[in-house]
């Protein structure tokens, strides 16, 4: 989204690490959860094993839609919340709603049940994990 970006470079100088991962259930046509994945996380999602779609990507750009929703949407005390609760080293996960991917929009959920035909889990690693968290949802 060049041009219109609101996102600012996060205050870490270690590298940023983000995996993204989507069951793919029968019903579901891959492309479409690799499309859903791509547009939530800038990365080169893969269907593999036969049933899950993986991407991976480095740096905060990979992050630019989810940044830039969940200011718009307030959620950033559920996805602060799960970043934090999450935490183990220097890696956190959350969870996105799937059928809100599919359309674009970053939708943060607590337990993989609020999304019918489960969730995007996206993992973030970063030596710099408390300065990362703090940039992508800051306290309020």
């Amino acid at each position: 989204m060049a041009g219109g970006s609101k996102l600012k470079k996060p205050p870490v100088q270690s590298l940023i690490e983000v995996k993204v991962e989507a069951a793919v259930n029968p019903s579901e046509d891959p492309e479409k959860v690799i499309d859903a994945v791509n547009q939530m996380v800038r990365c080169s999602p893969e269907f593999r094993y036969g049933s899950r779609v993986i991407g991976k990507a480095t740096g905060a750009g990979a992050l630019e839609k989810i940044y830039e929703q969940v200011r718009s949407r307030s959620a950033m005390g559920v996805l602060r919340r799960m970043l934090l609760d999450n935490r183990a080293g220097t890696s956190t996960w959350f969870l996105l709603n799937k059928q809100a991917a599919t359309a674009g929009i970053a939708v943060v959920i607590e337990d993989e049940s609020e999304s019918a035909l489960g969730p995007i889990r996206v993992t973030i690693a970063c030596e710099e994990l408390d300065a990362l968290t703090d940039w992508l949802v800051p306290e309020q």
